[in-house]
């Protein structure tokens, strides 16, 4: 079963469960994961190489559930008192016993690093966060381990310090929606490619407008449900008319919902009303879709 596949199966699995309710998100790592070293080769020379190597192989969140195979558990730690020195661990891995989830950087330290920041990213999918071009909604989370550890004073720092040039461009087809939803869609798909990356000194970050939509996310606030709202969007005139008043708009591409353009809105004079600008009537069309929250955590999503 592929990474979609997986995801949709156990997902019907917990939602048919007495575990299964709507109103809640899952967290799940699959146990049955299996790494075949046997198979492996010296002449592999890239990341999908040990995927296919890899049974159970998943990373994907969305909707209500974000699922994780196990095959990279070995590097983290058993206690929260390990922590910092497995983040500094620089033991090589072994290809042929183990999978090497480490963003090219081969060590179990990396390795813990990088799958720890990819449930981090996942996780933030089933809240309705879209990827970015730089922090941890793109690849900055492969540099979790800044967030935790202090250059001068960690086995890791001076090397570290600067970011990867070797990285992998992260996409999916994945939208955040009900898990009931996302389960009825069969098209989506993920992909994985090289790419160059130029040092950075920190990507383990949220954009601004990520960060707003977890602020005002109902799954971070107490509102009321039964409270009536309006929040909608016109096709033709662009303007968007939200009554709770609007804190962030962004437009993403349909496939991998990168955003692209955003607005913020954080002052106490609510937004109520927003038109789209002309001047970004390109992303205007069927390949862009529409991001809209309000200050009780409605989110509204059109196709452009």
């Amino acid at each position: 079963m592929n990474q979609k596949e997986l995801w949709e199966y156990f997902g019907r699995e917990i939602l048919n469960s007495k575990l299964g309710d709507e109103k809640k998100k899952y967290l799940s790592f699959l146990s049955c994961t299996w790494y075949d070293g046997e198979k492996y080769d010296p002449s592999f020379n890239s990341y999908e190489d040990l995927i296919k190597i890899t049974k159970g192989y998943v990373a994907l969140g969305g909707g209500g559930l974000a699922l994780f195979g196990t095959a990279s558990l070995f590097t983290w730690p058993d206690h929260f008192e390990q922590l910092i020195d497995k983040f500094s661990d620089k033991t090589p891995i072994d290809r042929t016993r183990f999978l090497d989830d480490s963003c090219y950087r081969g060590t179990y330290g990396f390795c813990f690093s990088t799958t720890l920041g990819s449930v981090l990213h996942e996780l933030f999918h089933t809240f309705d966060l879209g990827h970015t071009e730089y922090g941890i909604m793109n690849r900055g989370f492969d540099d979790i381990y800044k967030f935790f550890t202090v250059n001068s004073e960690t086995g890791v720092s001076d090397t570290l310090s600067k970011a990867f040039k070797n990285k992998i461009e992260f996409k999916e087809e994945f939208e955040a929606e009900k898990l009931s939803e996302r389960l009825q869609n069969v098209s989506r798909k993920k992909h994985f490619s090289i790419i160059k990356k130029y040092d950075e000194t920190d990507d383990t970050f949220l954009s601004k407008s990520c960060a707003i939509v977890l602020y005002y996310h109902k799954w971070f606030n107490q509102n009321e449900e039964s409270k009536k709202y309006v929040l909608s969007f016109d096709k033709t005139s662009k303007f968007i008319s939200a009554t709770n008043g609007i804190r962030v708009v962004e437009i993403r591409n349909l496939i991998n919902e990168m955003v692209l353009i955003d607005w913020t809105f954080e002052g106490k004079i609510l937004k109520i009303y927003f038109q789209l600008p002309d001047e970004y009537s390109k992303y205007y069309n069927l390949d862009h879709l529409l991001v809209v929250e309000d200050s009780s955590g409605n989110i509204l999503k059109n196709i452009l």
